[in-house]
């Protein structure tokens, strides 16, 4: 008596969309599929979450803090414009955004060796204390850089305005600044 053949995981699925599969594991996927409509209905969603998730960042509509190779996988595979910034440790930057750029991205140098739990606060001139704060955000301490994308709806309805982000290593004893950053910023020219 033999059963039906076990489901493929999401793990597996989610390996062999993105191209993270070995060809054996590709191979037996491919084969699975050609029999298993569920499996089939489970990659379908997969790829409609995922296309749901790149619009949503492409039209900028969440903050977010992303790692470096999701960001370049959008740049590359998705096409989309960025407007990148680079900021040294408590820096400030003279910043716009285009009305063809996509994403607007930040990258923040700072010293994270033992950070464990990172947050982010920023602040807007035109809105003094209806700050934003990320909780819990991503980052990579070898690198020593956080990557924030911001929404590009938003920025493009401000005027002109300084936007102060302030990242915060959250301990057992309390907060600790670990870098402020300006952003003075301008709307783009006959916007």
């Amino acid at each position: 008596m033999s059963g039906a053949p076990a489901h493929l995981s999401q793990e597996t699925l989610v390996d062999y969309w993105l191209g993270d599969a070995d060809a054996s594991t590709t191979d037996r996927v491919d084969e699975h599929l050609l029999s298993c409509d569920a499996c089939g209905a489970a990659l379908d969603e997969l790829i409609a979450l995922a296309g749901g998730v790149r619009e949503t960042f492409r039209t900028g509509r969440v903050p977010a803090v992303l790692p470096p190779s999701f960001i370049e996988q959008l740049e590359e595979e998705a096409g989309l414009r960025l407007r990148e910034y680079r900021l040294e440790h408590n820096g400030s930057v003279n910043c716009t955004l285009a009305p063809d750029d996509d994403l607007l991205v930040s990258r923040l140098a700072a010293p994270l060796q033992g950070v464990r739990r990172l947050d982010i606060h920023a602040e807007a001139s035109v809105a003094p204390g209806a700050g934003e704060r990320l909780v819990d955000v991503p980052f990579d301490a070898r690198r020593g850089e956080v990557l924030f994308v911001s929404r590009v709806a938003d920025i493009r309805a401000m005027p002109a305005h300084d936007l102060q982000v302030t990242l915060l290593s959250v301990e057992p004893a309390g907060e600790r600044e670990l870098g402020r950053y300006t952003f003075h910023h301008r709307p783009w020219p006959g916007a």
